[in-house]
This record gives structure tokens, C-alpha cells and sequence, in this order.
């Protein structure tokens, strides 16, 4: 037993002395140095090309976001400004861009915050038209009570306008929408300066249907005028159409924001 164990001691004893002078060959010949060197380079290696590797990833990711989703939704946004620019008041204007991503998966790779702000952006929009065609209703309302008033004929009918005039010695004509006349302002008889600057001659003649289908073409004259002063003030003084006229330029304004927040997402994968 006492040879084993001073065996095993003499073992152990010329392991730890061999371990010893080689750690120590590794010192003093410098290639301890060497190999920590070359973990330390390998570990910055690694890290270098995981986190490009992982740079790559986002900004491909971006770049799909970008073409698929903010595309779209800076082409729709582009064209409501247009509609809310133009104040049409009457029309739909709808976020059809988004209300078809709120249908599919392309709503979830929209950031939540900014998600739920197109939620907001497109419930206003939806109230807003919804008010919009309140309000073509209300016009329509308003010319055909206004046109039994002034020119004592009973329709169910919004009237055509009819505007002939000349440039030169050519005979034209155009029939402007009563109701977006009225939306716009714009008197009938003034579309042909738009249209034809030189235009002259301008003549216009006012086709009335009556319920029971008599037609009635009435020349311009006063009473035209006082039916066109009479639309015109009833329908600035309806609170259908003072709520409208705010919205817009409310919703117009929330709209170039949106804009701005969209084209920030879509310059984003440039800059990973």
C-alpha cells in the first residue's frame, strides 16, 4: 500500500511538474500571446459579421415593409390630400389602401403606435365622407325647393345647366354640374373664362323637368341669379355643411403629417 501510494505521488509530482515547464515554455517563448490574440480576433471576427449579418436581415425586412406597405399607403394619403385639397365636400373619400391592409397581415408589420393612428386617420375619414353625402343630399334639397320658389316648377330633378359661348368664330358649349358649382362657388356662366380665356358670346340656358316630365329651358335672366344667391346662402348657412368645411381642413392637415411620418418609414431602410 505504502509503494502505491508513493507511486502515485511520484506520478502526480512529474505531471504537475511537466504541466509547469511547459506553460512555461508557452510564456517565455511568447506563443501564450499568440493564442490570446488569436481568441481576441476571433471573438471580434464573429462579432463583426454576426451583427452584419443581423444589419442585412433589418434592413432587407425594412426594405419589404417600405415597398409593400408604405408604398401604398403614401400613394393613398397622396390622393385623399388631393380630394380634401380640391374641396369637393360631396364625394367618398376613402383610405382604401389601409382598409384593405387592416384585412390581412401586412396591418401587423406596420410599429403599433403609428398603426393606431391610421386606425384614427381612416374613422375620421370615414365620418367625414359619411357627412360628405349628407350634404349632396341637403343640396340637392335645397336647388328643388329653391327652384319651385323662384320659378313656381314643381321637380324631383337637379337641373342642367347648359353654357354655350364662342372663341373666334366657333360656337362650344359645356354643362357644368349645378351641385359642384354650387360646392365650388362658381357660377355657371363663369366657366367658360375658365375654359376659353377669350372666349365671348356666353349665353346660358337653364332645362328644368317637372314631375309630370314637361321640360322648361329658361334663359339666363335675374331670377337665375336670385336662385343661384338663394343656394348658395342656404347652403353656407347649414351646419351639415359648416361641420364639412371644418373637417376638411382639419383631416387636410392630419393628412400632410401623415404623409411626413410615411415618408420617414420609407427612407428608414437607407439608413441601417
Amino acid at each position: 500500500m505504502t509503494d502505491v501510494r508513493e507511486n502515485l505521488g511520484w506520478l502526480l509530482g512529474s505531471i504537475a511538474t511537466t504541466l509547469a515547464l511547459i506553460f512555461g515554455w508557452i510564456y517565455q517563448s511568447g506563443v501564450l500571446n499568440t493564442l490570446v490574440g488569436v481568441a481576441i480576433g476571433a471573438g471580434i471576427t464573429y462579432y463583426v459579421q454576426t451583427k452584419t449579418q443581423n444589419r442585412a436581415w433589418k434592413r432587407e425586412y425594412a426594405v419589404k415593409i417600405a415597398e409593400q406597405v408604405y408604398g401604398a399607403l403614401f400613394k393613398g394619403v397622396k390622393t385623399i390630400m388631393q380630394s380634401l385639397a380640391e374641396k369637393s365636400y360631396i364625394y367618398w373619400i376613402g383610405f382604401d389602401s389601409w382598409r384593405e391592409f387592416q384585412q390581412d397581415h401586412r396591418y401587423f408589420m406596420v410599429d403599433e403606435d403609428f398603426r393606431a393612428r391610421l386606425d384614427s386617420f381612416n374613422e375620421k375619414l370615414e365620418r367625414y365622407s359619411r357627412m360628405s353625402i349628407k350634404l349632396a343630399s341637403t343640396i340637392r334639397r335645397i336647388v328643388i325647393e329653391e327652384i319651385k320658389r323662384v320659378f313656381d316648377i314643381k321637380t324631383d330633378q337637379i337641373p342642367q345647366v347648359v353654357v354655350f359661348y364662342k372663341k373666334g368664330y366657333t360656337t362650344s358649349s359645356t354643362m357644368p354640374d349645378l351641385i359642384r358649382c354650387l360646392i365650388s362657388e362658381t357660377h355657371p356662366k363663369t366657366i367658360p373664362e375658365r375654359i376659353e380665356p377669350e372666349s365671348s358670346d356666353v349665353e346660358l340656358i337653364f332645362n328644368v323637368t317637372s314631375i309630370d316630365n314637361k321640360v322648361s329651358h329658361i334663359p339666363y335672366s335675374k331670377e337665375f341669379d336670385e336662385f343661384w344667391q338663394a343656394c348658395l346662402g342656404r347652403m353656407k348657412e347649414d351646419e351639415t355643411y359648416k361641420s364639412v368645411v371644418e373637417e376638411n381642413t382639419k383631416i387636410l392637415v392630419e393628412s400632410k403629417e401623415i404623409i411626413s411620418e410615411i415618408v420617414k418609414r420609407i427612407e428608414k431602410p437607407w439608413k441601417i
